[in-house]
């Protein structure tokens, strides 16, 4: 059997359970073997143990499976500045209520409770790795190193508190590749988290889109290197982005396309080695935007992003 696997919010973010259910339903009747729960990937939203139960029950009953979940870190970092859209991560937003990397201890420990809300999700759907963004305030980290120390001191703190939570929820969680941050903070942030912590609780999430933006010499060089810690993909498709607007949030936003995997710059054949190579429980999630000018015709793109995903599993096996 061919396995394939894409967001639940495939068409739209709208807040409104009549909308997820009908992508969900829809990623179903598309043939989707299974799917990443992508939905309140950002902001401080709780899921109750009802909506919990809710979503475990929609899943069983279009015969989907759960794949990974894209968790919340708190916060939204897009919004709007001056009639722009921008990206506030360069220094650290004093709004959030819920941070696991805040240096208010309330505020930290609401972030950890919100994290272990996604792990709860994970565990009853069946979801075997969480994706999470760790947006660092790279800006305040070259103005004061002590800044940047005290911040992963409180990401240390969280996680140390996660890690028993996570491995007896048999959940490893998956830090992702982002955009509007360079590419060295990244690295670093990785390297610092995986030397920390064991295989067994950390990993990677290799977000295409976000590399042909961020890693323009190589777009796969965290998947070369993270290889072995690979656990989750957010495979998309983009056409990259003029090096001159990469200081641009707005023009990056825009060109962070999500398209469907072999309609971009990607080279698909070195992403399935990779992939073939790592760790990761397949299928690989597909991380799309798919909008048609009407009903049949997203549900036509929604079949024919299935089919690409089988035909990148086939790639994938063909390199085992």
């Amino acid at each position: 059997m061919l396995l394939s696997s894409v967001n639940s919010d495939y068409n739209n973010d709208i807040h409104s359970w009549d909308e997820i259910e009908r992508q969900v339903r829809n990623i179903g009747k598309a043939g989707f073997s299974h799917m990443q729960w992508i939905h309140d990937w950002d902001g401080e939203y709780m899921y109750s143990k009802s909506e919990i139960y809710a979503v475990k029950a929609l899943l069983e009953e279009v015969g989907v499976k759960a794949h990974t979940v894209h968790s919340t870190e708190g916060g939204t970092r897009a919004k709007k500045v001056d009639g722009k859209l921008v990206f506030d991560n360069r220094y650290r937003l004093k709004e959030i209520r819920k941070d696991y990397t805040s240096v208010t201890e309330s505020t930290r420990l609401a972030g950890v409770d919100l994290l272990k809300n996604r792990i709860d999700l994970c565990n009853a759907i069946g979801a075997t790795a969480m994706v999470l963004h760790m947006q660092l305030p790279y800006k305040m980290f070259e103005e004061s190193p002590d800044d940047k120390e005290l911040y992963f001191k409180q990401v240390y703190k969280s996680f140390d508190e996660l890690e028993s939570y996570a491995k007896n929820a048999g959940v490893k969680i998956a830090l992702e590749n982002l955009i509007c941050t360079p590419m060295h903070h990244q690295e670093e942030q990785f390297d610092r988290m995986f030397d920390r912590y064991s295989p067994d609780f950390l990993g990677f999430c290799y977000d295409s889109g976000h590399a042909s933006l961020m890693c323009q010499d190589n777009y796969y060089h965290f998947l070369e290197k993270y290889v072995d810690r690979l656990y989750a993909t957010h495979l998309q498709d983009t056409d990259s982005i003029p090096l001159e607007l990469l200081d641009d949030d707005t023009a990056v936003l825009k060109h962070d396309a999500h398209r469907v995997p072999f309609s971009g710059v990607v080279d698909w054949d070195i992403v399935a080695k990779y992939v073939a190579k790592a760790p990761l429980d397949l299928p690989a999630d597909f991380e799309v935007g798919i909008v048609g000018s009407t009903p049949e015709e997203e549900f036509e793109l929604l079949v024919d992003c299935r089919k690409k995903a089988e035909k990148f599993y086939e790639m994938v096996l063909s390199y085992k």
